[in-house]
């Protein structure tokens, strides 16, 4: 049976992101990066304190605990790119800042906490699989990169191009996941962790359009799936937390039949 409480959770937060967002929009765009903003603010925080109760639950040791402290790091990078981004909009500065630093070393530790998080699944992951996937997380790319018509002829652009590409790649352990859900491997709450990068890919990948014809300000409505990613993400935790409770605490990473 999955998790009601993550579950609950998902069924209150997601339409009220949605409210609010569409509806700040609907008075005025200085509303709408209000909202959003103070949305960010309070829901990457309840999820940075989610991972650090969770961390504290499932210890660091093992392979379990070693992919859950990947993943607390990923957050706590995010929530200080994101605090150092709001504070460039209320300052008005708009060059490269420390912001990109704590976003790319997010990545990275999310990144290895999916590999580790998949890799009691391995078995259940063909080679033909991992193959397909990157081959349409490339054409993927590809098309990102022409969309936004990404080119290299500064430092800054060269940051900005390496977002899509840190997004894709943040996309194969993700669709894997994903994949895994649907083949009946892994329950839905398990696989919130790769539902939550997909729909932050999605609206990075929004942003970087919107962006790139001058379209985007904060609290657009492409920042609807980038907070209900954070949201899901949250409701992963929640489930996670629940299952550490059911399970044996010595072999818990590697008890596949907890995680269906």
């Amino acid at each position: 049976m999955e998790d009601k409480s993550s579950i609950l959770f998902l069924v209150f937060s997601l339409p009220v992101i949605f409210f609010i967002i569409v509806t700040s929009n609907m008075i005025a765009h200085s509303y709408a990066e209000l909202w959003s903003n103070t949305l960010n603010l309070v829901i990457t925080s309840i999820l940075l304190v989610a991972c650090i109760v969770n961390n504290f639950k499932t210890g660091p040791r093992g392979k379990h605990g070693r992919a859950w402290m990947c993943f607390t790091l990923a957050i706590a990078m995010w929530w200080i790119a994101e605090r150092i981004w709001t504070l460039n909009e209320l300052t008005n500065t708009e060059t490269l800042s420390y912001a990109d630093l704590f976003w790319f070393g997010g990545y990275v530790f999310y990144f290895i906490f999916g590999v580790m998080y998949l890799m009691p699944f391995a078995s259940q992951i063909s080679r033909k699989n991992i193959v397909i996937v990157s081959l349409v997380v490339l054409s993927v790319l590809m098309l990102v990169l022409y969309i936004t018509k990404s080119n290299i002829d500064t430092f800054e652009e060269i940051v900005h191009t390496s977002y899509p590409v840190a997004d894709s790649i943040m996309l194969i352990p993700s669709i894997l996941g994903i994949m895994l859900f649907f083949k009946g491997a892994i329950k839905f709450s398990v696989s919130l962790f790769f539902i939550g990068m997909l729909s932050f890919v999605i609206s990075d990948y929004g942003f970087m359009y919107f962006d790139r014809i001058g379209e985007y300000y904060t609290g657009h409505i492409v920042d609807i799936p980038y907070l209900m990613a954070y949201a899901i993400f949250i409701s992963g935790i929640i489930a996670n937390m629940n299952i550490w409770n059911r399970i044996n605490k010595k072999m818990p990473f590697n008890d596949q039949d907890t995680m269906r």
